[in-house]
C-alpha cells in the first residue's frame, strides 16, 4: 500500500504518519511518503501511484482542489481524502469523486477511527481470488470479477477487462467465497459478481462489460432478491 500525505504543515504531517504507523502497525509492504505542496505531490505521484491521497486543501501555491482535479484527469482509482480546518468544502468534492473529508482539529480517537474506515475501504477493494494455471499463478482483484463460468471442468473467469481459464469446480470457488456477501450462484454453471450486474432480463444477467450469465428458474428469485437489496442498499 502506497500512501501520500499532503499538506503545508511539517508538525501535522509528522503526527499523521505516527497516526497511520500505529494504525498499521501489523501491516507489512507500506510505504508513506510526505509532501509539502500540491505541485510535489503532482511530480511523485506521477512516478510513484500511490493507493491512498491524505490531501489538504487550504495550501499556498496549487490548491488542495486543484491538485485533486489533476490527478483524477488520469488516475480514477486513487483513494483521495480531503485534510481541512473547515467543513465547507464538501460540496466541491463531489466533483473529484472524494472519498471523504477529515476535519484535522477533530478529537484524536474520532480521527483515528476515521483513518481506520479508509484502510478497511482500501483492503476491501484489494482482496484478491489467486488461480493457478499450468504455468502461472494470478492474483485478481475480486471487486473486477464479474462471474464465473464451468464447462468440462474448466473454469472461466470473466473480468472487466479480460478472462482466465483454469481447471476447477465451481463447488470449490463456492468455498472459497463463502464470507462474500457480492457473489452469488444464479445457475449450476455460474457464479456471479452482484455488484457487476447491469440488467436481469428474464432469464439473462447482463454484466457492466455486456457479457452475459444464465440463470435458473429455482434460483432466480433468490438472485433477484439479492440485487435488489444490494441496489438499494439493504
Amino acid at each position: 500500500m502506497k500512501i501520500a500525505i499532503c499538506d503545508d504543515e511539517e508538525l501535522f504531517i509528522e503526527n499523521t504518519i505516527h497516526l497511520i504507523n500505529s494504525i498499521l502497525a501489523d501491516v507489512g509492504m507500506c510505504s508513506i511518503t510526505a509532501c509539502s505542496s500540491g505541485e510535489e505531490l503532482l511530480e511523485k505521484h506521477y512516478k510513484e501511484k500511490f493507493d491512498i491521497i491524505f490531501l489538504d486543501i487550504e495550501m499556498s501555491g496549487i490548491s488542495g482542489m486543484d491538485t485533486a482535479r489533476k490527478i483524477r484527469s488520469n488516475d480514477t482509482k486513487v483513494i483521495i481524502v480531503f485534510l481541512t480546518n473547515y467543513t465547507e468544502f464538501a460540496l466541491e468534492g463531489y466533483e473529484v469523486d472524494a472519498y471523504r473529508y477529515l476535519v484535522k482539529s477533530q478529537p484524536y480517537y474520532i480521527l483515528e477511527n476515521q483513518f481506520r474506515s479508509v484502510f478497511d475501504e482500501y483492503s476491501q477493494n484489494h482482496r484478491c481470488f489467486v488461480i493457478k494455471t499450468r504455468n502461472d499463478i494470478i492474483c485478481i482483484r475480486l471487486n473486477d470479477i464479474c462471474f464465473f463460468e464451468v464447462l468440462n471442468k474448466k473454469i472461466t473467469v470473466h473480468t472487466t477487462v479480460r478472462s482466465y481459464e483454469y481447471v476447477g469446480k465451481l463447488s470449490e470457488i463456492e468455498e472459497q467465497l463463502q464470507n462474500d456477501d457480492s457473489f452469488i450462484r444464479t445457475h449450476k454453471s455460474y457464479i456471479v459478481n452482484v455488484a457487476q450486474i447491469d440488467i436481469i432480463r428474464n432469464y439473462d444477467i447482463i454484466m457492466k462489460n455486456s457479457e452475459q450469465a444464465l440463470m435458473s428458474r429455482s434460483l432466480k428469485k433468490s438472485v433477484v432478491d439479492k440485487y435488489i437489496s444490494y441496489m438499494t442498499g439493504r
